[in-house]
Order: structure tokens, then sequence, then C-alpha cells
């Protein structure tokens, strides 16, 4: 069955009225000029965002609905379902991208048959883009079999690694991979499906190109509620953690790395992941992201299990820190120190508040 857009952009949105009208004006603006649809998948939003698209809808548009608010991914998995377009491009409500985004990445897919096109960003905070001439390589680079597994490879080493292979949005991803491999959002997931996601889908590509160009706007909103500080905040037990190592796991074994390798790489995500969570958590709590109370309950029972897991304790002796992370927080995890792991990621969420603060 031929397909009947070029590209099908899936926009999942909870509670967005604010932003809607915004992204899809971004979309509306392209300068494409093939077919493409725009997916709104609506997660059982109680604002007036669902009436708002029904008011800007137009022939491109198509809209579903959730019954219960499940999370993006649980959005991103309908919008997958209903998708008809040659390639899939996500795009978060609250973020936009250029004129030219899907013309571009678009062109360059179909001139070398690539099955990943992505670009760079702007991150974007109180309309200043704080990346401003920073971009994730010098140059566009191209990622054949052997580069993809060197990029697997580093995925868990550099924890302020944060535009590059590994994302989710801003990017095209040839549908006829998902489709075949059955690749679809993890259910149990509210935080960290996109990460899972990712890898099942590198797990299958044989190439993709990175486009030296900020086509996607990233915004930051300080003091607002996220799906990344709502999803974390929530019930978020070790098991998913480990749900999340076992799309890893399964995407070297794809990609023919050693058992050795799966191993180890595997435990390094494990661990790497965890921490990060920890430190995204103690960073809403202090942008305000999430109140206070309920951010420090949350933050105490993520460190209790943490400290508590059989699997965090085999997976931390296989651990390899870096030069870029808080060894405070690894030594307290080794050595079960819970007070000293609340203070450790506090003081690390403050200094990466600050690294971004100073590239304005």
């Amino acid at each position: 069955m031929l397909n009947q857009y070029c590209i099908s952009v899936i926009v999942p949105f909870f509670n967005a009225k604010l932003h809607i009208e915004k992204c899809i004006k971004s979309l509306k603006n392209q300068d494409f000029n093939k077919s493409f649809e725009i997916i709104m998948v609506d997660d059982a939003s109680y604002d007036t965002g669902k009436e708002k698209v029904k008011n800007l809808m137009d022939n491109n548009i198509r809209l579903f609905s959730l019954k219960n608010n499940s999370g993006p991914g649980a959005a991103r998995a309908l919008g997958l379902k209903k998708a008809k377009g040659e390639y899939i491009f996500f795009l978060d409500v609250d973020d936009t991208i250029e004129k030219s985004a899907l013309s571009t990445l678009y062109k360059i897919a179909k001139k070398n048959n690539f099955d990943l096109v992505f670009c760079d960003r702007k991150w974007v905070e109180n309309f200043k883009n704080i990346r401003k001439e920073k971009y994730a390589y010098s140059k566009n680079k191209f990622f054949n079999k052997i580069e993809l597994k060197k990029s697997m490879n580093k995925r868990f080493y550099d924890p302020l690694y944060a535009v590059g292979l590994f994302q989710l949005t801003g990017r095209l991803i040839k549908r006829s991979i998902i489709v075949k491999n059955k690749i679809t959002f993890e259910k149990k997931l509210r935080y960290l499906e996109d990460e899972s996601f990712e890898w099942d889908i590198l797990g299958y590509i044989r190439n993709a190109i990175y486009i030296r160009k900020q086509l996607y706007s990233y915004y930051l909103h300080n003091n607002i509620s996220t799906g990344l500080s709502e999803g974390i905040s929530k019930n978020f037990p070790i098991s998913n953690f480990k749900l999340v190592k076992k799309h890893i796991e399964k995407s070297l074994k794809n990609k023919k790395f050693t058992r050795k390798n799966i191993k180890k790489i595997g435990n390094q995500g494990f661990i790497f992941l965890i921490v990060s969570s920890l430190i995204s958590l103690s960073r809403s709590i202090l942008l305000g992201k999430i109140s206070l109370r309920s951010g420090n309950k949350a933050k105490t029972k993520l460190i209790s299990n943490i400290l508590s897991n059989s699997d965090v304790k085999a997976a931390i002796n296989d651990y390899t820190i870096s030069n870029k992370e808080s060894s405070g927080i690894i030594k307290a995890i080794k050595f079960k120190l819970p007070n000293l792991l609340n203070s450790a990621s506090t003081i690390r969420a403050k200094e990466i508040i600050n690294l971004r603060r100073e590239k304005k």
C-alpha cells in the first residue's frame, strides 16, 4: 500500500491551550510543497485546547483523543497507529519548527534514502536562544552502522549531552521501519518512554544523518509543570528503569554488540538514567515546576527505592563515572547514604541550571 502522505507530524497535547495555536501555525507555515498530515492527539485534556484545534483544522489536520489521561507515550502511540506518512515527525505542542524544517529534512532523506534525518535545535528561554552558535557537531554528520554503534556505546557517559542522535522530536523517521518491526511506546512508562522508543529505532536503522541547522525550537518553561516533571514526580518505580534497560539491551543485541558489552552498556544506562531522573526531579523542585512538598515527598521515595534495590546495588559496581558527573551521587548510592544522595543531587541540579543560564 502506498503512503498517502510524505510526512506524518504527530503532536500529543494535554491542557495546552496556551501553545496549540503557535504550534499549529508553525506547521501551517511550512514551505514544504509536498503532502503532509498533522495528527493532533488529545491526552484527555480538560481545558479548551481541543476546541482550539477544531477551530484551526483543515484538510491536513486530524484530531484523535484518548479517553483517559495516559501520558505522551500513549498519545504518540495512538498517533503512530493513525499515521499514513512515509516518514514520522514528532513535535511537542509547546515547541515550534522553522519554516524550512520539513522541506530541508525530507529533501535530504529522499536524496540518499536515509532511515533517520535530524537537525539541531534552539533552546528558547525568555525569548532568547541560549544555544545560539552552539551545535551538537561541527558539521553535517553521517552515521553508518559503525558510527551508530559508536554513538550507542557512548550514550551514557556524558550527562551534559542533550542534543544529538538520542532525541525523539525534530527528526524524520522512516515509518516502514516502525511498522515492520512493530515499534511503539511502552504504555507502562510516563517518563523515559521516549528513551525506550529511541533505542528501539536505533536497533533497526541502517543509517542516519545530522543536519547542522537549528530548525527545531525547544521552549524552556520555568515554574510550569511539564510532562517530564509530572512523570518523574508520580510513582516511578525502579522496575520502570529495568524496563528501559531491556529496550537498550535488545537494541544492542540487534546491532551485534558482544554479550559483555551489552551487559556493560545496559548496567551503565540503568544507573545513568536513574541518576539523571533524580537530578531532573531535583531541578523541577528548584524551578518550581512541582510543589516543594510533593516534590520532596517524591524525591524521598525515589531515593529510598534506589538505595534498597538489589539491581541498583549490583549495577553500581559496574558503573564508570565520567569527569562531568557528580562523584558524590555515585558514592552515596554505593554506600547507601540517603542524606548525601539528597544533597548531592540538589547541588548537581543547581549546577546544571547555572550551566544553562551561563550560555545566554
